[in-house]
């Protein structure tokens, strides 16, 4: 009786577990005639969507996937991603694949949009448009007060430990003690990072110093989009 439990056991995991990979199958194929159907209707932002959807299954891509995908995202201006996804095409593939000839002169118009990016002064480098940056308005930096003084501009002296006096033990173990040479017997220095000034400009945390900030906008790389 009870190897005749597990077997049943094992039998009903094995059909869970097979259904389970059929209906990942089927939604596989689903999306994936979804996305190359929109496709060849020039909608590249549903195919983008279809595409992402097979992504988030986890299972094994169709080798010619990356390709297909690597088109759609150029087509919507992810000159990067598409570069990615296109180098993952010839990787799997090489010159065995139905679409070679195609990747080919994608992996052309790839290169010549990437150009224009690395040398545009309005975009990012995957060819984003860039806006001033609405934390520091463009300055790159900001005026913040000092953390290691407390925003006090002063700070404890170290050569004396803040007493203003430094104590020497001579060869019989009696003590001198001396002004300290360094905070002048007043036990407190000027803050060595502020300068006394209580606060100083650091990089903006925002856009990380540059100013600007990428935007969701495609750029024609001119001044005006």
């Amino acid at each position: 009786m009870k190897y005749c439990f597990l077997i049943l056991f094992s039998l009903s995991v094995f059909t869970c577990e097979y259904s389970f990979a059929q209906n990942q199958k089927e939604t596989l194929n689903f999306h994936y005639e979804n996305a190359q159907t929109a496709m060849q209707k020039g909608d590249y932002e549903s195919a983008n969507t279809q595409f992402r959807k097979i992504l988030r299954l986890g299972v094994k891509l169709p080798s010619e996937m990356p390709y297909l995908f690597s088109k759609t995202l150029y087509e919507i201006g992810q000159y990067q991603n598409s570069q990615s996804f296109l180098n993952k095409y010839f990787e799997i593939m090489g010159k065995a694949g139905t679409y070679y000839e195609n990747a080919q002169e994608l992996k052309e118009l790839l290169e010549l949009q990437l150009n224009k990016s690395l040398s545009c002064q309005y975009c990012d480098l995957s060819g984003y448009r860039l806006e001033t940056c609405a934390t520091c308005h463009g300055e790159k930096q900001l005026l913040k007060k000092c953390d290691y003084c407390e925003a006090k501009g002063k700070v404890g002296c170290t050569a004396c430990s803040g007493d203003g006096v430094l104590i020497q033990l001579g060869a019989m173990g009696n003590r001198s003690y001396k002004t300290c040479h360094q905070c002048k017997g007043e036990g407190i220095n000027e803050c060595p990072v502020c300068e006394g000034d209580m606060e100083l400009y650091t990089y903006c945390p925002n856009c990380l110093g540059s100013g600007s900030t990428s935007t969701e906008v495609i750029c024609n790389h001119t001044e005006n989009n």
